[in-house]
């Protein structure tokens, strides 16, 4: 069913990351931007973190865990995204990771504002995973 939904959808591995993504659209004056991002069993949105917020949309498929972790004040907070729980903000500069929990596949669609650029994007160092180890478990 995955490899179907993926066709469907027409998504692409994304690199870096893990999971399979496709741009929607640019939309209203700020610039804003949206995907669509599926997870799988085996592939999942490693932890990272993004200088402006990104706000997930649950639209299909399982539950995923997303880990969200502030590292100024180490509180680490686990979310349930699902049919039951659709939605979550991420803040900037907080780090990220979302894993599959149940089921084969899950789709959502995220929006930023300004829309995406790999200048926003942040990969952990060495030196994070050494001071946080239970983050190891959230990257590809």
């Amino acid at each position: 069913m995955e490899v179907r939904k993926i066709e469907e959808l027409g998504l692409s591995r994304l690199e870096g990351e893990g999971g399979y993504w496709r741009f929607i659209t640019n939309f209203s004056e700020h610039d804003s931007g949206c995907i669509y991002y599926l997870v799988t069993q085996d592939e999942f949105s490693s932890i990272h973190k993004l200088s402006c917020d990104e706000m997930w949309f649950f639209l299909d498929g399982g539950e995923c865990e997303q880990l969200v972790f502030n590292e100024e004040s180490g509180e680490k907070e686990i979310r349930v995204l699902s049919p039951a729980h659709r939605d979550s903000l991420v803040k900037a500069g907080f780090w990220q990771s979302t894993k599959l929990k149940r089921g084969e596949w899950a789709l959502f669609c995220t929006v930023m504002c300004p829309h995406y650029t790999d200048g926003m994007y942040t990969s952990p160092s060495e030196a994070l995973f050494d001071e946080y180890p239970f983050l190891k478990e959230y990257r590809v």
